[in-house]
């Protein structure tokens, strides 16, 4: 292997050349494409090998003159890309690298990343994300399902329609702050901005599909948002009512998607969830566990370090729902 590591500021870099890197490498994903990342981390930074056989991404920040990198909200993984898995042993020299110029660190790393820190201001969480191969035809997929959840497909086929339009992302997330912004206190205004941005214009690009469920009297009660990853389709987001949750919307979203896209060779990554109710509704698809690793380093003065604990959700805020 042979190349240096080298930090790109922003303005300098070249996007077309980033996004042929992350294309090209064995673990890419869409979340780490220039695409989304001036979106939902404007500033971001890069660290590239020559030749752009392995990087990272550095989502990068500044607060009270102090250099941060912190997961942007909405994205689940990013992390060490590489297009040869010879170079996943640099891995370390990466992280080094960028503790060396960030004073506190909280990214969530991709499950080709492994990392294995036993100092006290070096930290490493396993998390749980559930992914569902759909290379096999719907009907070998519907017997993996679990009986509630195929009860709850029944039931929700007799009681929410679907249509061929798309709601506009800007009704969708309008519905999730009426509906779910009390349980995701941590959302700021700029970050659900952000989100309907990457809806609109990844709509646009063909990158994103919203399915939705509505009443009887035609009222929007569900939506499932899925992106089109390289190789896998992702469960990007979702809003649920209160009347979408009793008539079982998302259990007919879900399920239609799977339906639609049985056969393709590709994976459904369901985006998590650590959260109990919200895997207990992925698993019911037949859906396996994937872990991956949430990356904390904390090298701030004191008495700041003091006030920067790593937090129980894993430092990543993908909203789930209540099925």
């Amino acid at each position: 292997m042979e190349g240096q590591i080298k930090y790109i500021p922003n303005k300098q870099i070249d996007r077309d050349k980033w996004d042929k890197y992350i294309k090209s490498s064995l673990n890419g994903r869409i979340y780490a494409t220039s695409f989304f990342l001036d979106i939902f981390s404007p500033g971001w930074d890069a660290m590239v090998i020559d030749g752009g056989s392995a990087c990272m991404p550095v989502t990068r920040n500044s607060k009270y003159g102090i250099t941060y990198v912190s997961q942007p909200v909405f994205l689940q993984q990013l992390g060490y890309f590489f297009a040869d898995r010879t170079y996943s042993a640099l891995l370390p020299y990466f992280i080094s690298k960028l503790a060396g110029s960030c004073r506190f660190i909280d990214i969530a790393m991709n499950e080709a990343n492994e990392l294995n820190f036993k100092s006290p201001d070096r930290r490493v969480r396993t998390l749980n994300n559930l992914i569902l191969n759909l290379g096999i035809s719907y009907g070998s997929l519907y017997k993996n399902y679990h009986t509630n959840t195929k009860r709850n497909i029944t039931s929700a086929r007799l009681h929410c329609s679907v249509t061929p339009e798309t709601p506009s992302p800007a009704e969708v997330v309008s519905l999730f702050i009426k509906n779910n912004k009390r349980l995701y206190p941590g959302i700021r205004s700029i970050n659900y901005k952000r989100l309907q941005t990457i809806l609109e214009k990844g709509l646009d690009k063909d990158l994103v599909i919203i399915r939705s469920c509505y009443s009887g009297n035609g009222k929007l009660i569900a939506a499932a948002c899925f992106l089109r990853d390289f190789n896998r389709y992702i469960f990007f987001f979702s809003v649920n009512t209160p009347e979408g949750r009793s008539k079982g919307s998302m259990f007919r979203l879900v399920d239609d998607f799977i339906k639609d896209n049985a056969g393709s060779n590709k994976a459904l990554d369901f985006n998590g969830s650590m959260d109990p109710g919200v895997a207990r509704f992925y698993r019911g698809f037949g859906s396996s566990v994937q872990t991956y690793q949430r990356l904390y380093i904390n090298n701030l003065p004191f008495p700041l370090r003091l006030f920067k604990s790593p937090p129980d959700t894993g430092g990543t805020i993908t909203p789930g729902f209540t099925p």
